[in-house]
């Protein structure tokens, strides 16, 4: 029969389910080790199963392009024809470090996992908030305070009195009893909601900072709070449609899920776990972290060089070829990287398919493409690639006409910060490196492809969801973990959708009455850019791991509809960026919670507070840094400091004057780099191309020409050192071990990043701290200046200015 040779799985197959066909109906119990440790709660039977493992083979729904994008979302594609669970792909990925069991009855929201939430949300957001002053800016991981909370929460258990009140209708124990696997998830949850800095805090501290405007923490909270919580609503709503899907496998979630396991769960409540390798994840975390925190210190502190080592610069003195090689100044081709804080999680949680393609988009654009740009004068720039160190490919700044006057706030803004307009008339057309404009290019084309690439292969799924929206269904997945959620309460669209609002509301009244200058109709205009893109961007970091936001064209909508309006365009892009990248952080958090069967209420809440404790903590202590350590405290904190000279906000305050001051109407004039625009209309035909031929030839191979992922090309300005390092590790983590090595890959790799992100973290805390009064030795491996100054024949050790 034809329809039998059809070999991919239906979307909402259930392959990770313990019932089957021939028994649809088995009890599922919850098992949650407690490790020998009698304050961690033990599971109870949980409830039942309803739902055959797979559909029929001849399940028309099979022959839908669409089929095999969603096939194909996991860590590695399995043989086609194997419908048994361990040649599930998907399934293998995320057996390996989420059970299959659940108990409703397990506390979540308790004083101990609210109080440890907001304790670590604070501490996170108050250090991550002062952290980005720095001149290197790191932050620090969430996957600190899963840690720390863990032992704190089985002392609180010891040691709180069990006392008992009643609020909201309920009675509430300040200790309910052993210290649970869900409060713990429900820490964190509140914490990571709360963590990162938001990107609204760049607008708070450049017109407090830089543009020295009156601004208030009551304005600047509100004005991150409703970026923040616009975001959170509109991630709610299309939870059917990238957290419920099984094959919406959100990556990145891996490494906290491995953390989790190695605290709470055994070996034999993951499936397909053995007992080839005795050590535990917890065991096996805490030395790989110590070894790796003992190693950072060789390239952080003792052997800088290591950061990059550019092997072509070794064996040549051709310019042309360093141009090409060096990591700070060229492109970074043949360019390796030994130190952990340039590669980060990404080789280790995303499918090895994605980093293949996300390399070849680097090759491409980066190492193909801008050579032969500069070589032909194809962009119509006149700009020249010079000396080493005078002029190079990795230069963010925009020259004149002339090419040889940079672009600055001194000369584009008068005293009063009105535009230059008379400096803006004379200077220009303007002209930037063929980098650069490669990085508009591939912007350009990354959003009109993500827009095509998903509405070809996941049209049908999308609009069977939106349907099911409309009806008022629910979740129609049939995998396990859908399974086991349904036995809590759901939160209705409507809800997220009535949060959104008010937020929305209350940014166009911040708009209106604060500093934070918007015109009403420009924040319809920037949620209408969210609500095109969300979905798209949604979905392809859901599949792949690999984030794409609206930063280029939100400042590119801007600067084109409001040219000489700096702060509003500087504000536009905030609200434009942040409400889309929120949401996408926020579905995954989502898909976190999903994975270990929080309740979605509980989610929701977590969530909520989380915003609200980081929005506050963040414009607090921001604001508070640039009043004790800026240019009116101690000064501490001034684009002159070698440690702290608050670099990303100065770079924002430029991306402002540079889009809001000259716009992209004169920016990309007729005269230079005009070919841009055709980038909107390549990424709108070209995905149609692979989608064709799998429509007429089908083939598992289609798929992979993923032209979004393909766009992706590092910044400009930025270390190009991290290319090849991370294709040979993702190599050796998603693709060898994987399939030869899989015992110790489901147990061990995402524990491994984990780990390695903390070891990490540690060091460039210890070691900031220290170099601050003992810098590291200076000798050619650990050179005072850049890691590859021998890529333009400087010193290791240049001698100082005579000035």
């Amino acid at each position: 029969m034809e329809d039998s040779k059809v070999t991919h799985r239906h979307p909402t197959a259930r392959q990770d389910s313990f019932a089957t066909v021939d028994s649809p109906s088995v009890p599922v119990t919850a098992v949650t080790s407690n490790n020998g440790n009698p304050n961690v709660q033990e599971g109870r039977p949980a409830g039942v199963i309803h739902a055959p493992s797979v559909l029929p083979k001849e399940d028309p729904l099979r022959k839908e392009a669409a089929y095999v994008a969603f096939e194909k979302a996991g860590i590695e594609n399995p043989a086609a024809d194997a419908y048994d669970e361990e040649d599930d792909a998907i399934a293998r990925a995320i057996n390996s470090v989420v059970p299959q069991t659940d108990d409703p009855n397990i506390p979540q929201v308790t004083f101990r996992s609210v109080v440890l939430g907001t304790l670590f949300a604070v501490v996170l957001a108050g250090l991550n908030a002062i952290f980005a002053f720095r001149t290197s800016y790191f932050s620090v991981a969430d996957s600190l305070a899963t840690l720390l909370s863990y032992p704190m929460g089985i002392a609180m258990a010891r040691l709180l009195p069990t006392t008992s009140f009643t609020a909201f209708g309920r009675q509430w124990s300040l200790n309910p009893g052993p210290f649970s696997k869900k409060e713990h998830v429900v820490a964190y949850m509140i914490c990571s909601a709360a963590g990162g800095v938001p990107y609204g805090i760049d607008n708070v501290v450049a017109q407090k900072m830089v543009v020295n405007q009156e601004v208030t923490f009551a304005a600047g909270f509100f004005f991150v709070l409703a970026t923040q919580m616009t975001g959170l609503g509109f991630a709610g709503i299309l939870r059917r449609f990238v957290v419920w899907p099984r094959e919406m496998l959100w990556p990145g979630n891996f490494g906290d899920l491995s953390l989790f396991a190695s605290f709470w769960d055994r070996d034999s409540d993951l499936v397909g776990e053995t007992n080839k390798y005795s050590m535990g994840r917890y065991t096996f975390f805490w030395i790989f972290a110590t070894c790796w925190c003992l190693y950072e210190w060789v390239p952080l502190y003792l052997f800088s060089a290591l950061q990059a080592v550019s092997l072509l610069c070794w064996f040549t003195k051709n310019n042309a070829v360093k141009q090409i090689a060096s990591s700070n100044y060229g492109l970074g081709y043949l360019t390796f990287t030994f130190d952990w804080q340039y590669v980060l999680t990404y080789p280790m949680t995303t499918p090895f398919w994605v980093t293949v393609v996300s390399t070849l988009g680097v090759v491409f654009w980066t190492w193909i493409l801008v050579p032969i740009v500069t070589a032909t004068g194809m962009a119509g720039s006149e700009l020249t690639v010079g000396t080493l160190g005078e002029r190079n490919y990795n230069d963010p700044t925009i020259y004149d006409s002339t090419g040889e006057i940079a672009l600055s706030s001194d000369n584009v803004f008068m005293s009063d910060f009105s535009v230059n307009d008379t400096f803006i008339e004379s200077a220009g057309p303007f002209q930037i490196t063929t980098f650069f404009y490669i990085n508009y290019v591939s912007s350009f084309f990354m959003l009109t492809s993500s827009l095509s690439h998903v509405y070809l292969w996941y049209g049908p799924q999308i609009k069977r969801q939106l349907k099911a929206m409309r009806a008022g269904e629910g979740r129609d997945g049939h995998d396990v973990h859908n399974e086991l959620m349904r036995a809590y309460p759901e939160v209705p669209e409507w809800a997220y959708a009535a949060f959104a609002l008010v937020f929305f509301v209350v940014m166009l009244i911040v708009g209106q009455t604060t500093v934070f200058t918007l015109p009403w109709w420009t924040v319809f205009l920037a949620t209408g850019v969210n609500l095109v893109f969300l979905l798209p961007l949604a979905v392809i970091v859901a599949i792949s791991g690999q984030s794409l936001g609206l930063n280029v064209i939100t400042e590119f909508i801007a600067g084109l509809i409001m040219p000489g309006k700096v702060i509003t365009v500087m504000c536009f892009k905030s609200y434009g960026y942040n409400v889309l990248a929120q949401a996408i952080v926020m579905l995954g958090d989502l898909k976190f919670g999903h994975y270990l069967h929080l309740a979605p209420w509980v989610m929701f809440g977590s969530q909520v507070w989380g915003n609200f404790v980081g929005s506050l903590v963040s414009t607090g202590a921001s604001l508070f840094a640039i009043e004790n350590w800026g240019p009116s405290g101690s000064n501490m904190i001034n684009k002159l400091s070698v440690e702290w000279n608050a670099i990303q906000y100065y770079v924002f305050f430029d991306a402002g004057i540079l889009w809001g001051a000259i716009g992209p109407a004169k920016f990309f004039s007729e005269a230079y780099h005009n070919q841009v625009y055709w980038a909107f209309f390549a990424g709108a035909v070209l995905p149609i191309l692979p989608w064709l031929a799998n429509k007429y030839y089908p083939s598992r191979w289609w798929v992979y020409m993923n032209l979004p992922l393909f766009s992706f090309v590092s910044g400009v300005g930025g270390q190009q050192n991290f290319t090849w390092t991370t294709l040979i590790l993702g190599f050796f983590f998603q693709f060898y071990l994987y399939r030869h090595k899989f015992a110790f890959w489901s147990k061990y790799v995402y524990t491994i990043q984990v780990a390695l992100d903390v070891g990490t973290a540690i060091t460039i805390i210890i070691t900031s701290f220290v170099a601050a009064s003992h810098p590291g030795p200076i000798w050619a491996g650990n050179p005072n200046g850049e890691p590859d100054y021998y890529c333009y024949g400087a010193s290791y050790d240049p001698a100082p200015s005579s000035s």
